[in-house]
């Protein structure tokens, strides 16, 4: 009842209709591509169209001829979203993981690239992030959830040995009760392979930064009897790993903020003892690495602006590699032949592109999605604020055709903080166009906690570390007030998911500051993670709140006790998906309860739900328009743009 009213309030604003219409145009209104696979002489891509409300997986062979392997709107009705999938080395079969509802938890299916046909074996319950693992053109690795009941359903996962078309029970390689390593029930166990290596990798991780590595020979695995040996726990800070040959490179932020590149000799026997400093750290935020026949391509920033370097496998200095676009760059692999790599290139008003990587340079696949017509218009403007102890705070704000750097505005301040992932990086925003185009700006917040400036910065806004990132954050919104950008009363701050953290206690420090807040699917009562579903995944990122220490420093960020003690609350908007599997829904509810019974009589406080959405992941088209449209206009209104308030 209470999401009803809130939906019936907001689409009943006059100009709610002419933002949904501008939202659509910026979210459907092209083609999309994304999760681009090369195998071989073939191109996997998901492939979202002009009005479609989810992505196909499509296939392009040599020749240039494109055929769709899996369409969840054949038909004319709408079957279980793609949530990802992973080609097998001869590019000749798909292991396709989808669900339904948004909710994530789903199978992955078998599909013969030549035919479409979809073959008998199902593997359940899979979560969507964990693609099947290819040791060979007929046998997989998969990361299996222990089932879908339970108080946390993300508990006990163990990687599994699959043979397509086999009778045999699946054997377990890694995991809590699988021989090898121990585990704990909330660590994701892992396992990867490359097209040019005897190697495979483990690896032992969740939400968090970095995990445990461990290497076993891939005949070993595939026979069923792994002898796993462990190269490196989460004291070492490994965000990164890549094989090639009786190679193993390493990403290691380890006495390296901004990350260093390890290689071991897996023929020694050794561990990270045995590692040599391949490239030490330099004034580059290192973030990815993929390796190829040709030598180790690693990507990183500076800045917010992505570089490309590419690293022969004997050594020497690396060459820095000219990219096409000044922007961020995503999606970095080595393709399923090991020959080269592909990547995605964006800014913010840059829809993304992918190219290959290889010695004879970088060229486009020609899987570059549309910009919006009117993204040009657009401008951006690189801020810093200086928080309360003196640091200084990356901010990007978006500004609309002819905006004046000084003029008042809607405003709507946008902070993650968590897991050491950039916020104020130039990704494309289409989610903003609308905002943008009714004469509001967006800006965006690189709070320590995230991982802007290296691994020091996300460590200075992590756990019990976060009210820096508060500092942060508030301190953001005073620097768009001193430019003249906003007024409180005109601006909106805004947390999703980890963001829950961050914003909603930065909201309640400052109700002068903030007119209003949007929590979307947050996590707004941390302290209570234990019991949560998915919440013990997140204490190595969040802290423990069965210890002492972790749960004082949870206390600083759960908003929902902050709430007992608030002098005042801004206007607030919560988004919930009641299919939502990685943050509870009672978070939102239990906050909504009390804010009501603390503010309903002076504060709005407003509740919408989908029951047909997650996290965010899977949702169709008109979904996000919808959702982006409600949100949008709850910023134009409590900010009294014309049109956008009651008659």
């Amino acid at each position: 009842d209470s999401s009803v009213h809130t939906n019936a309030q907001l689409a009943a604003l006059p100009g709610h209709a002419r933002l949904r219409a501008r939202n659509a145009r910026a979210l459907a209104g092209g083609t999309r591509y994304g999760d681009v696979h090369a195998v071989g002489d073939r191109v996997f891509f998901r492939r979202t169209d002009p009005g479609a409300q989810l992505a196909k997986l499509v296939v392009r062979e040599a020749d240039g001829r494109e055929r769709v392997l899996y369409d969840a709107e054949a038909g004319g009705e709408r079957g279980p979203a793609i949530n990802s999938y992973s080609v097998s080395p001869d590019g000749d079969r798909v292991a396709l993981h989808t669900a339904a509802g948004g909710a994530e938890v789903g199978a992955i299916r078998f599909l013969d690239v030549a035919t479409g046909n979809t073959l008998p074996d199902t593997l359940e319950p899979v979560w969507g992030e964990f693609e099947a693992t290819w040791l060979a053109s007929d046998t997989v690795a998969y990361t299996r959830m222990a089932g879908t009941d339970g108080p946390d359903p993300m508990a006990g996962m163990r990687v599994l040995l699959h043979r397509i078309d086999s009778h045999d029970d699946d054997v377990a390689l890694l995991g809590p009760g699988a021989p090898g390593p121990s585990f704990q029930p909330q660590e994701f166990p892992l396992i990867g392979a490359a097209a040019h290596s005897d190697w495979t990798l483990g690896y032992g991780g969740g939400a968090r930064a970095d995990g445990r590595v461990f290497v076993a020979r891939r005949d070993d695995v595939v026979a069923g009897h792994p002898h796993w040996r462990e190269l490196g726990g989460y004291e070492d800070q490994l965000t990164g790993a890549a094989l090639h040959g009786d190679l193993l490179y390493l990403l290691s932020t380890r006495d390296a903020p901004n990350g260093k590149i390890l290689r071991i000799d897996l023929r020694g026997g050794g561990g990270l003892e045995s590692a040599e400093t391949l490239l030490p750290a330099g004034d580059l935020v290192l973030s990815g690495i993929a390796a190829t026949a040709d030598g180790l391509y690693i990507s990183g920033q500076r800045d917010g602006l992505s570089r490309l370097l590419h690293l022969a496998h004997a050594g020497g200095a690396p060459r820095a590699l000219a990219l096409p676009l000044e922007g961020n760059l995503a999606g970095l692999q080595a393709s399923g032949d090991g020959r080269a790599v592909t990547f995605a290139l964006q800014d913010w008003f840059t829809a993304p592109a992918w190219y290959r990587a290889d010695p004879d340079g970088i060229r486009p696949l020609g899987l570059a999605s549309s910009t919006d017509a009117g993204a040009a218009r657009f401008s951006r403007l690189d801020e810093q604020a200086t928080s309360a102890d003196g640091t200084r705070v990356p901010l990007s704000i978006l500004l609309p055709a002819g905006a004046p750097a000084t003029s008042p505005r809607a405003v709507l301040l946008d902070g993650y903080g968590s897991y050491g992932m950039n916020s104020a990086e130039p990704f494309y925003a289409p989610h903003a166009f609308g905002l943008l185009e009714e004469g509001a700006a967006v800006a965006y917040c690189g709070t320590r906690g995230g991982g802007e400036r290296g691994r020091s910065w996300h460590e200075a806004g992590r756990a019990a570390n976060k009210p820096n990132a508060h500092a942060d954050l508030i301190a953001c919104g005073e620097r768009l007030v001193e430019l003249g950008l906003a007024r409180p009363e005109t601006m909106t701050v805004m947390g999703t998911s980890a963001g829950g953290l961050l914003a909603p206690p930065a909201a309640l420090a400052r109700p002068d500051l903030f007119g209003a807040l949007i929590a979307n699917v947050a996590i707004l009562n941390p302290t209570r993670l234990a019991v949560a579903p998915n919440g013990p995944n997140q204490f190595g990122e969040m802290g423990d709140p069965t210890t002492e220490a972790g749960f004082k420093g949870l206390l600083a960020s759960d908003a929902y006790l902050r709430l007992e003690q608030a002098d005042d609350l801004p206007d607030t908007l919560l988004l919930v998906g009641l299919n939502d599997k990685r943050v509870a829904p009672w978070f939102s509810a239990k906050f909504a309860a009390r804010a009501l019974d603390r503010f309903g009589d002076r504060r709005l406080v407003l509740l919408r739900t989908d029951p047909d959405a997650g996290h965010g992941v899977g949702s169709a088209t008109d979904q996000r328009v919808t959702m982006l449209t409600d949100a949008g206009t709850f910023v134009l209104n409590r900010a009294g743009v014309e049109g956008f308030t009651a008659p």
